[in-house]
């Protein structure tokens, strides 16, 4: 019975350190849409810019960029997508990382 009523008395102090979790995992998921990375290839002949909502917020070219060669202008496009994404999933992850 006492060991019951013990574990009672710590419920309060874990049910508040659950609150407060909560309470920084909310604000960090507030904050997703201002967390950017960008991500480039090509030596920079394209670069996207991510959000932590995992949306691409712009791609742009470099003059030098070979706008006539489709295929590759797409592979250098996608390169730079993935890169921008993955830098900004590791944004994200050291940010719920610091809220836990």
């Amino acid at each position: 019975m006492f060991d019951n009523l013990k574990a009672m008395s710590q419920l309060g102090p874990m049910m508040a350190k659950a609150r407060e979790m909560q309470q920084k995992m909310q604000e960090t998921q507030a904050r997703l849409p201002q967390i950017q990375a960008t991500g480039s290839s090509g030596g920079s002949l394209v670069t996207a810019t991510a959000n932590g909502l995992m949306e691409i917020l712009s791609i742009t070219y470099a003059t030098s960029a070979p706008l006539t060669d489709t295929e590759l202008l797409a592979d250098l496009t996608r390169a730079a997508v993935n890169q921008a994404l993955r830098n900004v999933a590791q944004l994200v992850q050291n940010e719920m990382s610091q809220a836990t």
